[in-house]
């Protein structure tokens, strides 16, 4: 079933307009803030729950397969998704996110004392999280290669994995596994992915690669066949941030050859010895599976509605990279990568005096993130980076990271540049508190 039944691509403008029709923000608010946790279109959700009501009129048979089952829903979403993804739907497997996804990777593996597990320290929290986990019941070994912000090419990923490979030298072989985002989330940019792949797999062959692809499923595009030719061995992507699909939608690809080494978080009444990869994953247990099938759903609206794939990453990402330079201009400040590496987010450094104390740049910096939300209704993200200082030691500089997406525009930046001029001008160096 189309979503986008009844409506079809109509040239619509982006915008406004997309969002006033399809999505249900409360009136006034602005979310600038797509990539913590998407937002999900009317169409799709309606979609949704015509797939929730097939499951209640006859459970049995939605769990247990045939026609009207959510296997067979699952079966008309794997190759849409394999072929978005340039995948062999065989490689594929669904999740409810993409934490799952890692989590079933590393919890997976036969870790042995001593491995090593390399990550940056880009990496969304999850990975030291777990990899600290792994430490404690394995006694694994933690790699965490020092990145720099703000980025200005590739080499700023490239340089210090290569380095942090050189050194390891004889210990090359006790590498077990390197993880990498393909998109940043903190800050956002998107990574050289394929060279890093090719560096690992020539420093250490035995050692396999993960991509946290969290960010990256409808945001930029993806080839599994371009990154398993560089050495990647699996990658895991959420469907409810830049797809648009339902929270709790997910997937996970996996090379052939390394595909026995993988069980999901929970393995199931079905999932008994010699059970195959997919099978493995499709059946978790009496839940709503739901999500994995609207995804479905969400590719129709974007191909149906928005235009296609190439139409509104095209618009999110030129709008990203016009809004970043816009509001670096207008505020006297920079953007934390190039527009090479800017996807359809970017994060702007606050522009907060030199001479204010670390304090008082922490407190205005949460007061404007704050005033954002409280007094215009704008939902942005805050963050500090720890950033090398000219007399070589490291400060701490704060950051807001923005999100375009097709529900807005340019006058929407205009408006945001413009509240963070004035939540910025009631900070004082004294007392870093906004005025009312």
């Amino acid at each position: 079933m189309s979503c986008a039944e009844g409506e079809g691509y109509t040239g619509l403008p982006f915008g406004r307009a997309v969002r006033e029709k399809y999505f249900q923000f409360e009136p006034g608010f602005r979310n600038f803030n797509h990539g913590g946790f998407g937002a999900t279109p009317v169409p799709v959700r309606r979609a949704q729950e015509a797939l929730i009501t097939t499951a209640e009129a006859q459970p049995t048979r939605w769990f247990a397969g045939g026609n009207g089952s959510y296997h067979a829903a699952l079966a008309n979403v794997r190759p849409r998704l394999a072929s978005l993804m340039a995948a062999n739907e065989s490689d594929l497997v669904f999740l409810d996110d993409a934490s799952s996804g890692l989590n079933a990777v590393l919890r997976s593996l036969r870790w042995q004392p001593d491995d090593i597990l390399l990550l940056t320290t880009a990496a969304y929290a999850v990975l030291p999280n777990t990899a600290q986990w792994l430490q404690q019941r394995y006694g694994i070994r933690t790699l965490q290669v020092e990145v720099h912000f703000p980025a200005t090419g590739a080499e700023t990923f490239l340089d210090p994995v290569r380095q942090a490979l050189e050194k390891l030298a004889g210990e090359a072989s006790r590498l077990r596994l390197a993880v990498f985002d393909h998109v940043s989330s903190y800050p956002p940019a998107v990574l050289p992915v394929e060279a890093l792949a090719k560096q690992v797999k020539e420093a250490a062959p035995s050692a396999l690669v993960l991509l946290d692809g969290a960010h990256a499923l409808g945001q930029v595009p993806i080839s599994m066949t371009a990154l398993a030719t560089a050495g990647v061995d699996f990658y895991v992507t959420d469907g409810h941030k830049w797809l648009m699909a339902p929270k709790g939608s997910g997937a996970l690809w996996a090379r052939p050859s390394a595909q026995p080494l993988l069980e999901p978080a929970i393995i199931s009444s079905d999932n008994a010895p010699g059970t195959s990869f997919q099978s493995r994953f499709d059946y978790i247990g009496t839940r709503d599976y739901t999500p994995w099938c609207a995804m479905g759903s969400a590719m129709d609206f974007r191909q149906d509605v928005l235009g296609g794939e190439d139409r509104i990453q095209s618009y999110v990402t030129g709008l990203a990279r016009w809004a970043g330079r816009h509001m670096a201009d207008r505020l006297v400040t920079e953007t934390v990568a190039p527009d090479s590496m800017t996807p359809g987010m970017f994060a702007l450094r606050l522009p907060l005096p030199e001479d204010w104390t670390p304090s008082q740049k922490t407190a205005c910096s949460g007061l404007i993130a704050q005033g954002l939300i409280g007094q215009y209704s704008m939902q942005v993200i805050s963050f500090g980076l720890h950033t090398p200082a000219s007399d070589g030691r490291e400060e701490v500089t704060h950051w807001i990271r923005v999100s375009a997406q097709v529900y807005l525009e340019r006058s929407d930046f205009e408006d945001l540049t413009h509240a963070v001029m004035s939540l910025r001008a009631k900070c004082t160096s004294t007392q870093s508190a906004i005025v009312a």
